[in-house]
């Protein structure tokens, strides 16, 4: 095969694209299954309807804030990886990240950008074309002023009112979430979904515009691109000057169907933060990839997650809707810059409470991936490294809110680094000491993203990196 890309979520759909459409035969691979979109049938489980279709190969459910019921293991669409000292979540679907994630489609401020990515990558650049690229590509827009006002939106205005009170402003974000579809929920044309809080294990109904309405479809339109879904590369290694994959094949139901060996002359790897790396540091430890350098496994962080519960007194909707519409960046007084984000939380029947998701702008907390016994790939991570995160976190919600709340930063839904741009690639992703190997995932940011959402970085950068290995060819 002359290129094989291992992951659909957001850097993988863009290489896929950007190859078919220069002509190149392309085998898109993913672990994870494609799940159909309907109208009115719940095709996901959720917070409300715990099923085996939520989560990845589990036993129990094991996912932050869900009870731990039994299931069967299954290949859902999320993965919970319990590390010491942080469990991270990573998507496991045909579209990745863009089905579980609550669109929010942000760039990070320059000053931060500046501060943490290699000089070499022009912050103008991406600003001017790479990142209202993505958007468009997305369809990203901020949320219309009728559905903002909406009943199932009362949480988001109650979460600005604090956040203006305090002196703080809050600025609307563009996201992915179909407002279209929103409308039809919010009518009662199509099963609630977006407006009942649904997100992080999808949406039912079509209510975001994930990968598989845009860059996916566009690229198997080009006629060289091949999606092989239920696909899981286990190991790579590089012989007579070309990759070779071992290659897990599962049915729909998570059962092994064969093991295959795949070879190709260039090799994409986009499967997350997480599982590229260690993709990359058991390759480079058991001496497959010799060539990796030692930056290979570091700059590894959690984009500064915390969560913070707070309850307050006023009014309610019939349920808090899922999509982030409202951010609030907050510079100083406290341990790190902070992003503030209104997110949903469920909470039937109890005290009305706010979720507050924050990202923060660490610029020193850093994990390495190394290898262990049998070869096993492991994350070296303090629980203590999250706490300028937290305490940030707690603090700006003593201040809006009135109370600290109760918060966590023992999670993160934005993991990132691993394969570090500019250190174990170059600022294309193409691999230090791997002819014809790129890294286009968020397994390239620097540990953290500089105060946004991983999802439009990654995409722009890997946009960026496409154009310029296209145009080089390689």
């Amino acid at each position: 095969m002359p290129a094989i890309v291992v992951g659909s979520g957001f850097g993988g759909s863009v290489a896929a694209l950007r190859l078919g459409q220069a002509g190149v035969d392309v085998l898109l691979l993913e672990r994870g299954k494609l799940w159909p979109h309907d109208d009115h049938a719940q095709v996901f489980g959720s917070e409300s309807s715990i099923d085996r279709r939520m989560l990845w190969f589990q036993l129990l459910a094991n996912y932050p804030g869900l009870p731990a019921v039994p299931m069967i293991p299954y290949p859902g669409v999320m993965q919970v990886d319990v590390q010491p000292g942080i469990t991270v979540l990573a998507a496991s679907c045909v579209g990745g990240g863009s089905v579980v994630y609550t669109g929010v489609t942000l760039q990070p401020p320059r000053r931060y950008f500046e501060r943490l990515y290699p000089s070499g990558l022009s912050y103008t650049e991406l600003d001017r074309v790479y990142f209202p690229r993505v958007r468009a590509m997305l369809s990203a827009q901020t949320v219309p002023e009728e559905v903002y006002n909406s009943a199932p939106f009362t949480h988001t205005r109650v979460f600005d009112a604090q956040f203006a009170t305090a002196g703080l402003p809050v600025e609307r974000t563009p996201s992915t979430f179909d407002w279209q579809v929103v409308r039809r929920e919010l009518a009662g044309q199509v099963r609630p979904s977006a407006i009942v809080g649904e997100s992080s294990f999808g949406n039912s109904n079509g209510a975001k515009h994930d990968l598989t309405r845009n860059y996916l479809p566009a690229a198997l339109a080009t006629g060289h691109v091949r999606l092989g879904a239920l696909h899981e590369v286990t190991s790579i290694r590089r012989e007579a000057g070309r990759y070779a994959l071992a290659v897990t094949r599962r049915d729909e139901d998570g059962l092994t169907v064969e093991q295959l060996e795949l070879t190709c002359d260039r090799l994409v790897l986009a499967t997350g933060s997480i599982n590229t790396t260690r993709l990359l540091v058991a390759a480079r430890d058991s001496g497959a990839l010799p060539g990796l350098n030692e930056h290979v496994g570091t700059n590894w962080g959690s984009n500064g997650d915390a969560f913070v519960f707070r309850p307050y007194t006023g009014p309610v909707g019939p349920s808090q809707a899922a999509p982030i519409v409202s951010t609030a960046m907050v510079d100083q007084g406290y341990p790190v810059p902070i992003r503030a984000e209104s997110a949903a939380v469920s909470l039937p029947g109890q005290q009305p409470v706010l979720h507050q998701l924050s990202i923060a702008v660490d610029m020193d907390n850093r994990g390495v991936w190394r290898s262990g016994l049998g070869g096993q790939v492991g994350l070296n991570w303090q629980a203590s490294q999250s706490d300028p995160a937290l305490r940030s976190a707690l603090a700006l919600s003593e201040r809006v809110g009135g109370t600290t709340g109760v918060g966590s930063a023992a999670a993160t839904a934005h993991p990132v680094g691993g394969c570090p741009i500019g250190a174990a690639t170059d600022l294309a992703g193409r691999v230090h000491g791997c002819p014809g190997l790129y890294v286009l995932d968020s397994s390239l940011i620097p540990g953290n993203v500089g105060g946004a959402n991983p999802a439009l970085t990654v995409s722009a950068l890997a946009e960026r990196a496409m154009d310029q290995i296209v145009q080089a060819g390689g």
